[in-house]
């Protein structure tokens, strides 16, 4: 960022140097992608440690001012009005880091460059061909980690090598697959970023290539066109009517992290539902009015950073759309890889300024 003294370029970009850190990152993402089966915190626990560590020194030795320093503060008070607040301190701790976890992928894409990708694709591309298989639905097969696929996708929008084209289109292809549509449609806004809409070819040849292909999905991906919202309407009117009712201290200071589970435990009806399936709407439920607040300052604050890279601009948009119909805080892995690609889009696009 161009609020911190240390310049990026002196940190990263290191792979013969740093090589056994290299390698100890991949053992380690692929451990923290085998562990996300076994539910808890210790997946992400790995992922926060692994990559805190590595940047932490670059962190130290910059210093903040300016909307670098806004944003700290503002993440730092959100932390601050979760830990405050109501709900266990399992729970505390589990929201304060889902919240850490891209704010921590796009520094480490800021001051780490493309090392990043030297430890994150290589894991991915390890563990996803034995991990994922389909399944089979009520409405039809579905491929899963939809979301693990999405965030190879978005690093691989940052690669500059040819093997991007090949990688991306094979991470795009399982996202369509998954029949997620949210996914799918976080891969079109991230895809935006990737085009370059200056050159002949993309309206000549990528222009009617992608309307085949679309009407290839309405043909043999029915599931993608499909409107219901598989419960989600019934159980956010149910929380919209409980916030409404609830009392001043609650609207403003929210019920408490874990307070949305808790709930959906309690009743019988909910219990294939798992989570809200609404980030933004959970954000305002658990922490009240003041988070919502921090939680859409946080978010234009990483716009107006991203602002002079549409690369980097599309990931976060993406993100944002995820998390309308999803649990995208619960995904580590996903929102690392984005807040990565977000950050190195976005150091690639000062140096090219400089």
């Amino acid at each position: 960022m161009a609020e911190m003294n240390a310049k990026p370029d002196t940190v990263g970009d290191t792979a013969g140097s740093n090589m056994p850190v290299l390698l100890l990152g991949i053992v380690a993402m692929l451990a923290s992608l085998w562990l996300t089966g076994f539910g808890g915190m210790l997946a992400k626990l790995i992922l926060i440690g692994f990559w805190g560590i590595w940047v932490g020194p670059a962190i130290l030795r910059g210093r903040l001012t300016g909307d670098g320093l806004v944003a700290v503060l503002l993440l730092g008070v959100l932390v601050g009005v979760v830990g405050l607040g109501d709900g266990g301190t399992d729970e505390k701790v589990r929201l304060i880091g889902n919240l850490l976890i891209l704010p921590l992928g796009l520094i480490c894409g800021l001051w780490l460059g493309r090392d990043c990708l030297r430890v994150m694709v290589p894991a991915l591309i390890l563990y996803l061909p034995m991990a994922s298989v389909f399944q089979i639905t009520h409405e039809g097969w579905r491929l899963n980690h939809p979301f693990l696929f999405l965030g190879l996708f978005a690093l691989t929008c940052a690669m500059r090598r040819r093997a991007r084209g090949w990688i991306g289109g094979v991470a795009a292809v399982a996202v369509v697959l998954s029949q997620t549509r949210i996914a799918v449609l976080a891969l079109m806004i991230a895809f935006v970023g990737r085009v370059r809409f200056s050159r002949a070819m993309t309206w000549l040849f990528g222009l009617p290539t992608l309307i085949a292909v679309g009407v290839m999905m309405t043909i043999w991906l029915p599931r993608l066109l499909m409107t219901h919202g598989s419960g989600r309407l019934a159980f956010w009117q149910m929380f919209w009517n409980d916030w409404q009712t609830a009392s001043s201290a609650r609207q403003w200071l929210g019920f408490g992290a874990g307070s949305v589970e808790a709930i959906l435990q309690d009743l019988p009806s909910a219990a294939a539902f798992g989570a809200l399936h609404n980030d933004h709407f959970r954000i305002l439920f658990e922490t009240g009015l003041i988070g919502a607040i921090l939680w859409l300052m946080g978010w234009g604050m990483l716009i107006w950073f991203a602002r002079g890279s549409r690369l980097a601009m599309c990931v976060l948009a993406s993100v944002v759309v995820t998390m309308v119909t999803d649990n995208t805080l619960s995904y580590g892995h996903y929102l690392i890889c984005c807040g990565m690609a977000a950050g190195i889009a976005m150091r690639e696009n000062t140096d090219a300024r400089q």
